[in-house]
């Protein structure tokens, strides 16, 4: 019984990789042809990738996917072989050879709680209907579906994961660092989840997998939170000042992505063991050398 990551690159796999490689057997697979440390998958090709190499009970955490919306709109033919019929054809073969699969979705599958912050904005958990926004909401949907019956897969609903590595917190970040103005897209809410809370879900399902028997799980911190709340709190509680704009994206943007999607979550709480961390408790923690008195 092993992990396998399909989808070494992202910053997600990355963290996982380094949160598992020295307590469990684990393989991976990249894109990658030259890799030395992974198994060659295209997802474009994936009837050439060796299934034999998967055996009963491994947990499969399936990160691959084209996750730019805007790629998955402009460029939707490509995005739609990966996104649904590559990873499609890898997980019917995973499950026929008995293996867990834990993937990867968007909380852009429930579609918009709104236009604007008030008492009317709905809150999305994991029994809500999903109406989904954009291509890439729609590609991930689709496959939820194609194995909503199968006992051996569940999925992460994600909102936006916060990390100093992640993309905007970097360039947020560089910004900074390099005093230089940074430009920040508003309005665009979301429930941002921790990375730690999204691995610590991801080592504590694989362990208690049976102890689970809903299949969906909304991976959302308990605040809605905009980019200007994050930034505004870099404003004013690191040691040097941030230089910023705030900027009204085009209705472009917004139209392979909502403004504001609330989500709660009724079981991550007892997958956790704990409540999730705040979103100032993981800023504190992933900034604390920049943090005033930090």
């Amino acid at each position: 019984m092993k992990f396998i990551v399909i989808g070494k690159e992202g910053f997600i796999a990355q963290k996982l990789i380094k949160k598992i490689e020295k307590k469990y057997k684990y393989m991976t697979t990249s894109i990658d042809v030259s890799s030395l440390e992974s198994v060659f998958l295209d997802l474009e090709k994936p009837d050439q990738f060796d299934y034999n190499i998967i055996e009963k009970d491994d947990f499969i955490v399936f990160l691959a996917a084209i996750s730019s919306p805007d790629i998955c709109k402009n460029n939707y033919n490509l995005a739609y072989q990966i996104n649904v019929e590559g990873t499609r054809y890898f997980i019917e073969k995973a499950l026929l050879r008995r293996a867990r699969i834990l993937f990867f979705s968007s909380d852009t599958v429930y579609g918009s709680s709104g236009e604007k912050l008030n008492d009317s904005i709905i809150c999305f958990d994991e029994n809500s209907k999903c109406f989904p926004i954009g291509e890439y909401g729609n590609m991930k949907q689709e496959i939820e579906r194609n194995f909503e019956n199968e006992d051996n897969f569940k999925v992460f609903r994600m909102s936006y994961v916060f990390s100093k590595k992640d993309k905007f917190s970097s360039y947020i970040y560089n910004c900074y660092k390099n005093k230089e103005k940074a430009e920040v897209f508003h309005p665009f809410y979301r429930n941002v989840v921790y990375i730690e809370d999204v691995l610590d879900s991801i080592e504590n399902l694989y362990k208690n997998w049976s102890q689970f028997e809903n299949k969906y799980f909304n991976l959302c911190g308990k605040e809605l939170v905009s980019r200007k709340d994050i930034v505004k709190f870099i404003y004013e509680n690191f040691k040097e000042k941030l230089n910023y704009n705030i900027i009204e994206p085009d209705r472009d943007f917004f139209s392979a992505r909502p403004k504001i999607i609330s989500t709660r979550s009724n079981y991550l709480s007892f997958l956790l063991g704990r409540e999730p961390y705040s979103i100032q408790e993981a800023l504190k923690l992933e900034f604390k050398e920049d943090i005033k008195n930090g």
